[in-house]
């Protein structure tokens, strides 16, 4: 447009100082080596603007031609980008299906023309994983990279989530902690430690990783209760080997966590297990003196101590405790204190019976040798415990 107005403006120049310039010829003398081209002005001003027009006129003409052709070129890029497109779409639906073999094939057919090949690579990774080739998913992986060099950290936590659903759990450490070193705080990275701790049963990894998780916003408090629970239930039974390796994990705990009942009832069975039914006594009465505890009231019973006193004079006190008059009704019974035993055990029957409670009364009546009204009592046991 530009272009035209400039022809124009020459044009109507000439049109006004043509007449003036036509009576003053001048000439123009242009001298190249030998050769010397000699012309009035008129003449050369007017064979100047047939040759900006002719200019013009061949570069119109040169970009129709060179944008039909782009245009040619357009037509079959768009063609491949809507059948990579297509293709994508089949792979997804077949992903979904569970062929994983046609959606790999897919998937790799639609990369080299998609507007996405990183997702058709991480697509097909996924795939071969599925059908559990691992050398194929790490290829895949590579060259996803290959295709976004940025995104090393995101394919890096893709490649291990994959070996973690994988179960190559020391594969998936390695490179994890690789990734720890550089991002510490990043919740995926995180994430996928926790997972792999659990996995590994590191317990004591994961003990040091909560907090973190925690400091990250990972963890509602919920979550991290029941992941500190698991990872110090965990690490008791792992130092269960013996009373030398499982004390000092117990005063490892915080202070706050040794009062916790789940935590004293997996301390206390691992104590029996060992022989210390004493020591787990002791324990769990002094836990009882501050709060009264289903998971321990149900586990007294299971003691083997020489002298149960200390354990009736304790649930005599606290006997009007929800659940305390069965643990006592059973702690009798081990004391051979069988009048009192039977009396509890015959109220607390009346009132919740429970498997528990039977199979009590059915011991108490072999100790009074009345095997039949025993018998009767274990039948009733089974019958509640669904055996």
């Amino acid at each position: 447009m530009i272009r035209l107005i400039v022809l124009v403006a020459v044009m109507i120049a000439g049109l006004m100082f043509g007449p003036e310039a036509s009576g003053n010829k001048g000439y123009v003398l242009i001298a190249l080596g030998n050769y010397t081209v000699e012309s009035s002005v008129t003449s050369a001003v007017i064979l100047a603007v047939l040759f900006y027009g002719a200019l013009l006129v061949i570069e119109w003409l040169l970009g129709r031609v060179f944008g039909l052709r782009r245009k040619t070129l357009g037509w079959y890029g768009s063609r491949r980008r809507r059948k990579a497109n297509q293709q994508t779409v089949a792979a997804t639906l077949a992903m979904a299906e569970g062929h994983y073999s046609q959606a790999e094939k897919l998937m790799l057919k639609g990369a080299s023309n998609s507007d996405t090949p990183l997702l058709n690579y991480l697509s097909a990774a996924k795939a071969a994983q599925a059908r559990g080739d691992d050398v194929r998913r790490d290829q895949y992986l590579q060259k996803a990279q290959e295709e976004n060099p940025k995104a090393e950290l995101a394919l890096t936590l893709t490649q291990t989530q994959l070996q973690i659903e994988q179960g190559q759990y020391d594969t998936a450490l390695a490179m994890l902690e690789s990734v720890y070193a550089l991002n510490p705080r990043h919740p995926m990275v995180l994430d996928q430690l926790r997972q792999v701790h659990l996995a590994r049963e590191d317990w004591a990894a994961l003990i040091d990783l909560i907090p973190v998780l925690h400091k990250v916003g990972k963890l509602t408090p919920k979550q991290e209760e029941d992941l500190l629970h698991r990872a110090w239930t965990g690490r008791l039974k792992a130092a269960s080997d013996s009373l030398e390796t499982l004390r000092p994990v117990w005063q490892d705990l915080p202070r706050k966590l040794r009062q916790d009942p789940d935590l004293l009832a997996a301390y206390g069975d691992r104590l029996r297990e060992l022989g210390a039914d004493s020591e787990a006594a002791e324990l769990w009465l002094d836990a009882l003196r501050k709060q009264v505890s289903p998971q321990l009231l149900a586990r007294l019973p299971k003691l083997k101590l020489e002298s149960y006193q200390p354990v009736l004079t304790l649930l005599q006190k606290i006997q009007d405790q929800p659940g305390v008059e069965a643990a006592l009704a059973q702690v009798y019974l081990l004391a051979g204190q069988l009048d009192q035993a039977q009396r509890l055990l015959e109220q607390e029957v009346a009132k919740t019976p429970s498997a528990a409670i039977y199979h009590a009364l059915g011991q108490v009546m072999d100790k009074r040798r009345l095997t039949n009204k025993a018998n009767e009592y274990y039948r009733q046991a089974l019958a509640l415990a669904d055996v």
